[in-house]
């Protein structure tokens, strides 16, 4: 009698086991609780308890940084570096790393509504997905994900690993070497960051751009309460600068610049999350503002 043989259930990815994920998010929310004024954020307390060189998940994300970071010249030789990972990889405790993620995602749920955090944008997602698949493959004798699934992730990691570096402008040499150093200074660039903001940006932005920046930053706690934020910018600026048009009479390139931009502002659909680039998009838009504005009052194009 023939054996009914039923397919194993393949693993979906999971930000809950992503290591490096979890890192991303909590450095995240160190910044938003120092935007928001916090003397100690919990979240540095969180990560200094987990993401350290004693730990387990400490190492872990080492690794992820490692191949996120690390430029190599040509396939072969990124196919050898990505072995040695692989292979230190294989040398963690599996059954401390999974206890210490769940004591983990414990503390971040006693302090922060998670399922928020776990909306907010990840920069790097495709590659810390990979990774992650990568490596719950080789410490397993079962294929945890579809065959298709590994040779994509690994595809990608390769072409990331041997991708020329982008050309780094002269003012962003200290905050990109700051990136690539340990947990400790990377916290401290973020707080850097939210200080400098401030102080660079203060007689630059006016309200509405400093509003949108902080809401930003301060995403990761509730996206919900952001999309909507952005969204009634959105037909704020509209009307705005619909409303300029009729006060420029002879400046065809600030009409084509306004139409443009609504255009553009048209392009967001209300239903669908915000992105990066919608962001941007908001902030140009009060920078027109600004212009036209700026010409309207000092140029007489009033009419």
């Amino acid at each position: 009698m023939n054996k009914t043989i039923i397919p194993q259930k393949r693993m979906k990815h999971s930000k809950f086991k992503n290591t490096g994920i979890l890192f991303e998010l909590l450095t995240k929310q160190v910044t938003a609780d120092i935007i928001a004024g916090q003397t100690s954020s919990k979240a540095s307390t969180i990560l200094h308890k987990f993401f350290n060189k004693n730990t387990e998940m400490g190492k872990e994300w080492q690794l992820y940084n490692s191949l996120l970071n690390e430029k190599i010249k040509s396939e072969q030789l990124a196919e050898r570096y990505y072995s040695t990972i692989v292979d230190i990889r294989k040398k963690l405790n599996n059954n401390q790393l999974a206890l210490e993620k769940y004591e983990l995602i414990k503390e971040i749920k006693d302090t922060y509504p998670i399922e928020q955090m776990l909306k907010s944008p990840v920069k790097n997602y495709k590659m810390l997905a990979s990774i992650y698949k990568l490596f719950e493959n080789v410490v397993s004798n079962d294929l945890k994900f579809e065959i298709n699934e590994i040779y994509q992730a690994k595809n990608m990691l390769v072409e990331h690993l041997t991708n020329k570096p982008v050309i780094i402008k002269e003012d962003d040499q200290l905050l990109n070497y700051y990136k690539s150093q340990t947990e400790d200074i990377r916290l401290l660039t973020y707080k850097l960051l939210a200080e400098k903001l401030n102080e660079k940006y203060s007689s630059v932005l006016d309200d509405e751009q400093k509003g949108i920046l902080k809401e930003y930053i301060c995403n990761v706690s509730n996206t919900n309460k952001f999309d909507e934020f952005v969204k009634s910018h959105i037909a704020t600026i509209k009307s705005k600068l619909s409303e300029s048009i009729k006060n420029i009479t002879d400046s065809d390139v600030i009409k084509i610049k306004i139409k443009e931009v609504i255009n553009q502002l048209d392009r967001i659909n209300p239903a669908k999350a915000i992105k990066d680039n919608h962001v941007t998009v908001l902030m140009l838009s009060y920078e027109l503002l600004k212009e036209v504005n700026s010409q309207i009052k000092h140029k007489g194009l009033l009419k």
